[in-house]
């Protein structure tokens, strides 16, 4: 196994045995002499976080109640290694058989009907005629 996939197996280890039950999001950027550099809490893209700081090799880490995620980017190799995540969500939480919405038609003034009962018939004689 080559050491991208071994460092990936590492991170992904250490994640899962973190007893904390805090979510946490992070970056793990690899320089060419081997130096480390994390970027936590991060939205950043891991690619754009690599090329901005000359990182060969970018990990990100994901960790919530539902699991852990570790993504892996080194050049042309990419890697995804996940525990927990979304997989375990029941297929007819997907598949609803009920509708997300109700439509609900406005209450109307009091006003209202007098005008529905003039305008309820042919709705041409409605028009007011052009003199």
């Amino acid at each position: 196994m080559d050491t991208f996939l071994e460092n990936a197996q590492r991170i992904f280890n250490v994640a899962r045995t973190d007893s904390s039950a805090e979510s946490s999001d992070f970056v793990l950027l690899v320089r060419p002499d081997g130096s480390l550099h994390v970027i936590m809490e991060s939205t950043v893209n891991p690619d754009s976080a690599a090329i901005a700081h000359g990182a060969r090799t970018a990990y990100q880490v994901t960790r919530s109640r539902g699991g852990v995620k570790v993504s892996g980017r080194s050049g042309d190799n990419r890697c995804e290694l996940s525990s927990g995540l979304a997989a375990r969500v029941p297929q007819r939480a997907l598949l609803r058989d009920q509708p997300l919405y109700t439509l609900a038609v406005p209450e109307l003034p009091a006003a209202f009907p007098a005008i529905r009962r003039e305008y309820s018939g042919d709705f041409a004689s409605a028009i007011p005629q052009a003199i």
